[in-house]
């Protein structure tokens, strides 16, 4: 364990530059007494890591210091060459010199790894969108891009169109999501802010630069947002018995338990009593609410209602 985590603290102040404790004890989210101790255990073993002193200071290794990793485990090599996302890369003009690149990387694997590679590429693929996912046209990618990589400010309007027009950004990061793409940005007051590609009724890159916040981490700040999000929704839990066909349509909160021959009892979480109106019927029968009551007095009005007018 301690062996491992010695690499990846060797492979971030490699690939990341220099960085205090608290920001490596952060990033592999152990005390910065541990970070401290293995700082100590690297130079120790030959591995050229030193300080700097003063407000700006920190770890770093010596500038042309470059470490020999060449050794890939069979599930290194299977997450490297099985987890690129295809759409995301066309999505970016990637997907050539990803191609390219894995193509490379093979032919330098030691024998016995090229295999392990081949074997998972021929394979597994990973596909992350659904049946019906419809893929939005990322617009404004490659002017996001731009200003992201030159830390240039960008002039937008958002949503419907902002009654005081357009305001100005800080692009910090792109994410795609499934088929979405989002831009996360530091508004003029310093909030950060998530904007959905496809909602912004214009861009234009402008010649002011800024300075992106030493202590951003895009991965970091996605998974509190996604957590916020989540916990913000509105929620509306129910309990269903369901045929087992129609399991898959639904997404249960805790462990299913068998009913009768062929049906489960499934409980699960909806926006409102509404969507979980419509979410019963689209079943046609294969899908009976057992709580809350009002859903089943929703279900038999609608019900009625359908029956009355077909």
């Amino acid at each position: 364990m301690r062996a491992e985590r010695l690499l990846r603290l060797l492979l971030h102040l490699q690939t990341r530059g220099q960085s205090t404790v608290a920001q490596l004890s952060a990033a592999l989210a152990v005390s910065p007494r541990t970070i401290q101790r293995d700082l100590d255990a690297l130079s120790l073993a030959g591995v050229p890591v030193y300080s700097i002193r003063g407000r700006a200071g920190g770890w770093t290794l010596l500038p042309d210091y470059r470490s020999r990793l060449t050794g890939l485990t069979p599930s290194e090599v299977m997450s490297v060459f099985v987890g690129a996302t295809a759409h995301v890369l066309a999505d970016l003009g990637l997907d050539a010199s990803s191609e390219l690149a894995v193509t490379k990387l093979i032919a330098s694997l030691p024998e016995g790894t090229r295999r392990e590679a081949e074997y998972a590429r021929q394979r597994l693929l990973i596909d992350h969108a659904g049946w019906d996912d419809r893929r939005e046209t990322p617009r404004w990618l490659d002017l996001c891009r731009e200003a992201l990589w030159e830390e240039r400010r960008l002039e937008v309007t958002y949503g419907d169109g902002d009654r005081r027009g357009p305001f100005a950004i800080s692009p910090l990061g792109l994410v795609a999501k499934a088929r979405t793409w989002y831009l996360v940005a530091a508004r003029t007051d310093g909030r950060l802010r998530t904007y959905r590609l496809s909602r912004l009724t214009s861009a234009e890159l402008t010649a002011d630069t800024f300075t992106r916040p030493a202590d951003f981490d895009l991965a970091t700040y996605w998974a509190q947002s996604q957590r916020e999000f989540q916990a913000s929704r509105p929620s509306y839990p129910i309990v269903l018995k369901v045929r087992d066909h129609a399991v898959r349509r639904f997404r249960p909160t805790t462990p299913m338990l068998p009913a009768d021959d062929d049906w489960w009892i499934i409980h699960t979480d909806l926006e409102n009593p509404h969507e979980a109106q419509a979410a019963v019927l689209a079943q046609a029968g294969a899908a009976q609410v057992i709580a809350p009551p009002e859903l089943i007095t929703l279900v038999h009005d609608a019900a009625r209602e359908i029956a009355n007018t077909h």
